[in-house]
């Protein structure tokens, strides 16, 4: 066996296999060589699949490695020979310890490239979910499906739902039958305690603190337990911060697993053990402000199938006490299964950023939680929204309940401690798979998702399974429930999906005509890294590579536009990234991340048809050296820079979403009867009527023309921007020309967003007019002179105005 060249191997390989005992160089060659062999099977098949590493396959390749330095080292060592160790290592060839090593390094990755395939599969629709009949269970059996070995507290037995007796059916038909789109009264019922639910990995006096505030801030009334799962932490929190004492002072129940399965498999486990009629999941960091629980009781006893999230403000570490005000909470979904922040004026969410929700048990119950088949953390927030949304739920915020969280922010205080598991890039792909139907195909325009899908290959034939796993779980719980279409959330959320841009009409490169040049985008698809980026003049030739990133839309709400046209855009959006147009510096586009609300006047990037590319009063362009500039639109009207839009085409996700509300017609009215109402919903009582001081603002000297919603001079009637006048505490001081501070001043707010506030580019032009944050400031306080029909700040610059239409928003 030890001359390797009988078998036609090459002669290099048969040297390296051969150990030359008289040549200490090539004995170490050989150490070094068989070393780095010792990793080249499960490190192939990673890079192949696109996974990680798993533990078992790399431990095992470390001793083989280690084995082979201590061969190496017995046969330099005189001494070391005479060791009876040395003796049995060198007399074990090295073909029979390849064999061992690649047998053993074979079976552990195909045990963990398999693993989904062992996933429990949920009762199909004719069964009650296992979590709505009452057992002894115990949690150890709830996670082994994720192959983790664990060491748990037996769990008490389930009560049974609290408002069984109420007036409502649960959402149920007189056969007992799920209803989708069941009655809201046949949704309220009466929640009087909850459980605080805290996944915890290693955090240590973190998770002392934290369940200390979690009691102070609810009443014992209330808080029906605290749950604290220890997620393989080592060694075990129960025998450093929370001990007997402590369970016992704080109402507090630790649940262990003695390997990490990450948080969601943690969350998994303490929701199937709570026991209140409503579960709080909170990180294992952070600090529940006073009250906080008021939300919860009367936003889910109104619906039981409601998710409810806090407003998340900051937490100071060093004083576990909040930091700050207002606080974050809503998110929108991406088509790259990722989340982005955003802000509207009503209190529903179309997703939850993961960390901070409340739940009742039976919603819990109902949706089967989490999927089984996530590993470690990313992609549950995402599987969960639509869960809910989908199957007859709803996400709300809480706005009078707030807690604050520790956010990661760079200090060595705040890292985490946790051992990483799992592979957030297939847990985003399991929840697009199971939730997104025939859109599921825009996934391939993302690179992170095209790799795996690419090697897909080579992944099933070893596990016989897609590359994301078996999704018979969630499969099962959409049809027991008899969920929605992906198309209905993306109708749900017309604000965002069309009136933001997200389902664009058409996509569309941007082309220079003085040079020739189109408008290219220099990130990748998907997220941008930092969330900033830029764009320049390259050609338009799209045989080049990537030649979707020389594709643009329109992108962002337009504020202010009436609800009976269509509300999109204010800017300009890559395609298939989460970026806008924003400003120009160093002869590049800076690209941000795009606003979706509209409200950021930064990103208020138009083409109009004359060619111009505007931002307010200015104008982007190329000078006449050919580099990017800012400046004043006349600048470049003479020296021919103007831009025009080439090979226009619908994207995908367009086209499926109109053969998506043309199949279902029936579905999408009821859907847009529900649009409607919630708009109005969002409005409240800011409607414009005569009498209400809502107006539109008319340029001096030039008839009808208005401001419209970005802020530029337009004929069209329909297209004026709705502005309503508010009264001001704020006077100013007496003008320069000598007019008198006095009553009738005020602030013009926009008519659906009053954030938002009339203000100037140019403080000495009065045709600059813009849209800001409204800041009380004196350049925002304007006169309105009814008499004499017109506005004017403390100046005297004016505005003619005329009322708007009643009715309008």
């Amino acid at each position: 066996l030890r001359n390797f060249a009988l078998f036609g191997c090459p002669r290099w390989l048969a040297w390296a296999m051969a150990l030359r005992g008289s040549d200490s160089r090539a004995a170490f060659s050989t150490c070094v060589l068989r070393a780095g062999l010792a990793w080249l099977l499960p490190a192939s098949i990673a890079a192949v699949a696109g996974v990680p590493l798993d533990q078992a396959s790399s431990t095992v390749a470390a001793a083989a490695s280690i084995v082979e330095v201590l061969i190496w080292l017995c046969h330099k060592s005189k001494d070391l020979r005479r060791l009876t160790s040395c003796g049995l290592l060198r007399r074990l060839s090295y073909a029979v310890r390849l064999v061992l090593l690649l047998t053993v390094q074979l079976a552990c990755v195909i045990s963990s490239l398999g693993s989904f395939a062992r996933l429990p599969v949920l009762p199909g629709p004719a069964q009650l979910p296992p979590a709505l009949q009452p057992q002894n269970r115990s949690v150890a059996r709830q996670s082994s499906g994720r192959g983790a070995a664990t060491s748990v507290q037996p769990v008490p037995s389930t009560p049974p739902f609290r408002g069984d007796t109420a007036t409502g059916s649960w959402g149920r038909d007189s056969q007992g039958r799920f209803l989708v789109d069941a009655a809201p009264k046949t949704l309220r019922w009466s929640p009087e305690t909850i459980s605080v639910v805290l996944p915890c990995a290693e955090e240590r006096e973190y998770a002392l603190r934290t369940v200390q505030a979690v009691f102070n801030s609810t009443p014992s009334s209330v808080l029906k337990e605290i749950i604290v799962v220890d997620d393989g932490s080592a060694p075990p929190l129960t025998e450093t911060h929370l001990g007997p004492d402590v369970q016992r002072r704080y109402n507090l129940r630790v649940l262990r697993h003695a390997r990490t399965v990450g948080l969601i498999g943690a969350k998994q486990t303490g929701g199937d053990a709570m026991q209140g009629d409503i579960g709080a999941f909170f990180d294992c960091h952070v600090a529940p402000q006073p009250g906080w629980y008021k939300g919860f009781l009367r936003l889910i006893g109104e619906n039981y199938r409601r998710l409810v999230v806090p407003q998340i403000t900051g937490l100071d570490i060093g004083t576990w006490r909040q930091v700050g005000g207002g606080g974050v909470a809503k998110c929108y979904l991406t088509w790259d299964a990722d989340f982005k922040w955003f802000d509207s004026d009503d209190i529903y969410s179309a997703v939850i950023s993961g960390g901070l929700l409340g739940i009742s048990r039976r919603w819990w119950a109902e949706t089967g939680g989490y999927d089984v088949g996530m590993m470690g953390w990313g992609g549950e927030n995402l599987d969960q929204s639509l869960r809910v949304w989908l199957c007859g739920g709803e996400i709300v915020i809480a706005q009078d309940s707030q807690v604050a969280h520790m956010w990661r922010s760079g200090d060595r205080r705040t890292a985490a401690r946790y051992k990483h598991v799992g592979d957030t890039i297939a847990n985003r792909a399991r929840a697009v798979f199971a939730w997104y139907g025939e859109f599921a195909e825009k996934l391939s325009d993302f690179p992170a998702f095209e790799t795996r899908t690419a090697n897909r290959a080579a992944i099933e034939a070893v596990s016989r399974l897609p590359w994301y796993g078996n999704i018979s779980n969630i499969l099962a719980v959409r049809d027991r429930l008899q969920c929605r279409p992906f198309a209905w959330f993306l109708r749900r959320f017309k604000f965002i999906y069309e009136d933001g841009g997200l389902l664009p009409a058409e996509v569309f490169m941007l082309r220079e005509e003085r040079t020739g040049k189109c408008l290219r985008f220099q990130g990748r698809a998907g997220t941008a890294s930092g969330g900033v980026s830029t764009a320049v003049l390259r050609s338009c030739n799209l045989n080049g590579s990537n030649p979707e990133r020389l594709f643009w839309h329109r992108g962002n709400r337009k504020l202010g536009v009436p609800g009976s046209k269509p509300a999109c855009c204010s800017g300009l959006r890559a395609w298939n990234t989460d970026q806008c147009l924003q400003d120009i510096a160093g002869k590049k586009f800076k690209t941000s991340v795009c606003d979706i609300s509209g409200r950021d006047i930064r990103q208020h990037w138009t083409l109009r048809s004359t060619g111009e590319l505007h931002l307010g009063e200015l104008c982007g362009g190329v000078d006449q050296k050919g580099a990017l500039r800012k400046r004043t639109c006349s600048s470049f009207a003479g020296i021919g820079s103007r831009w025009t839009k080439q090979n226009l085409k619908v994207p995908i996700e367009t086209k499926l979403y109109l053969r998506a509300r043309e199949s279902k017609p029936e579905m999408f009215a009821r859907s847009d009867e529900e649009v409607a109402r919630l708009a109005g919903r969002r409005r409240g009582d800011r409607r414009c009527g005569l009498g209400r001081g809502c107006l539109h603002l008319l340029r001096p000297g030039a008839g009808d023309e208005c401001l419209d919603a970005g802020m530029e001079w337009v004929a069209d009637k329909e297209e004026c921007f709705d502005f309503r006048f508010e009264a001001s505490a704020t006077v100013p001081a007496a003008s320069s020309t000598g007019q008198a501070a006095g009553q009738g001043w005020g602030e013009l707010h926009s008519a659906s967003d009053t954030a938002i506030c009339l203000d100037r580019w140019n403080d000495e032009d009065v045709l600059t007019w813009g849209l800001a944050d409204c800041h009380h400031g004196t350049n925002q306080q304007l006169r309105l002179l009814p008499d004499e029909g017109r506005v004017c700040d403390a100046d005297n610059q004016c505005l003619h105005y005329r009322s708007a239409a009643p009715g309008k928003e």
